[in-house]
């Protein structure tokens, strides 16, 4: 049996423990389940890797269907012109669908936030005021209807999810996804899951909103609408193996030039393969080096070690650097004796680079991180609030 759970990240302020998210296979007996967590809109948002506004444009009483007609993407590739959701199913152990069904008015609008993942799609929903949920997978070439399966009970009750107005929680997810919002591509890998959360519950920087959207693909697929690309720990090299090309590299550059800012995390060299630095329009070269924890903080380092988290040596998690940098690059801070890099900035055309060599493998040391990548953020953000 397959059940599903949006991922969990780790907060202080959040005292519960996420149980299961409950969005199983129409086909399958499961208990109902339920986000038994204080589980934030901003975490909502960041975990969806597709998020639409609609209207509801057909309701089918007897049948207990409803159709929705899809509006507009504010995050995600648009995939569907319409939604068709039947209220007839349900799965655990109370029955919602006469609920559910007394939410539904017709013209009434109507937010999904959904992640989908191969054949799949796990869905919650927002109308009338309301959560609830719904699941579908691909049948062939064609997504099926969208089973409901329940009204959400924590969303609907607690402070940091619930939303009275549909209308209204729109107006809000204009104001942290549209076009004020400051939007970070992040590109990573499968092997090393813990960095992006991380980041990613950096909700706001001033008041400014951050949008996030992850991928794999080093194309970067959406890159135009960023305003930063984390590249994600040794997404650029790994085991010896360089992992752009040429028209990977000459994309960065690009978006670099027209004003966006990349900020580079970990990468992996060793003696017989260094990094390769094709993405950057003056020579470095990756270096392998120990695992350490000091650096050295230079003059020209600014607010970057102390805003908003003071940080100092012995209180990051550091790898394989930097070496080789000429008069271009601004180094702003340093180790091994100020001859590798931790941090230096890059300024090329409108934008710049940040590159780091901070170590974010595992759980513990992303988390020793977390104040470093969320500086780092902020110095991202400051920029371009000057830049623009």
């Amino acid at each position: 049996m397959r059940t599903h759970k949006l991922q969990h990240i780790k907060k202080p302020l959040y005292p519960f423990v996420l149980l299961i998210v409950g969005l199983l296979l129409l086909n399958q007996h499961v208990s109902e389940g339920y986000i038994a967590k204080r589980y934030s809109v901003p975490q909502i948002v960041n975990e969806s890797s597709n998020i639409l506004f609609g209207t509801v444009s057909e309701i089918n009483t007897k049948r207990r269907t409803v159709k929705v007609k899809v509006e507009k993407y504010l995050k995600g590739k648009a995939e569907f012109n319409e939604i068709k959701i039947r209220l007839d199913v349900y799965k655990g152990e109370k029955d919602h669908r006469e609920e559910a069904m007394r939410l539904m008015k017709q013209d009434a609008p109507i937010i999904i936030f959904y992640l989908r993942e191969g054949r799949r799609i796990d869905s919650l929903g927002h109308i009338s005021g309301k959560w609830f949920q719904t699941q579908t997978t691909k049948q062939g070439n064609e997504w099926g209807w969208w089973g409901f399966t329940h009204t959400e009970k924590y969303l609907n009750r607690d402070e940091v999810s619930r939303r009275d107005s549909t209308a209204d929680f729109q107006k809000e997810l204009d104001a942290m996804l549209g076009a004020d919002a400051i939007k970070l591509h992040f590109l990573r890998t499968n092997s090393y899951r813990d960095e992006y959360p991380a980041i990613s519950n950096i909700n706001s920087i001033g008041n400014r909103w951050i949008a996030y959207d992850g991928t794999t693909n080093r194309d970067l697929p959406g890159l135009n609408e960023a305003n930063i690309l984390w590249i994600g720990f040794r997404t650029l090299s790994r085991d010896g193996k360089y992992r752009l090309n040429n028209k990977q590299e000459q994309r960065i550059k690009e978006f670099v030039k027209n004003g966006g800012v990349v900020i580079v995390s970990g990468q992996d060299s060793d003696e017989e393969n260094p990094c390769r630095t094709g993405w950057l329009p003056e020579p470095l070269k990756g270096v392998e080096s120990s695992r350490r924890n000091d650096f050295q903080p230079t003059s020209n380092a600014g607010e970057l070690f102390k805003a908003p988290h003071r940080i100092r040596s012995g209180q990051l998690a550091l790898d394989d650097s930097w070496s080789g940098w000429n008069q271009k690059y601004q180094v702003l801070a340093t180790t091994n004796g100020g001859k590798e890099i931790v941090v230096a900035k890059l300024r090329y055309g409108k934008g710049m680079y940040l590159i780091t060599n901070l170590r974010n493998s595992q759980r513990n040391e992303v988390s020793k991180n977390r104040r470093m990548l969320e500086n780092l953020v902020h110095f991202a953000v400051d920029f371009i609030k000057v830049s623009k």
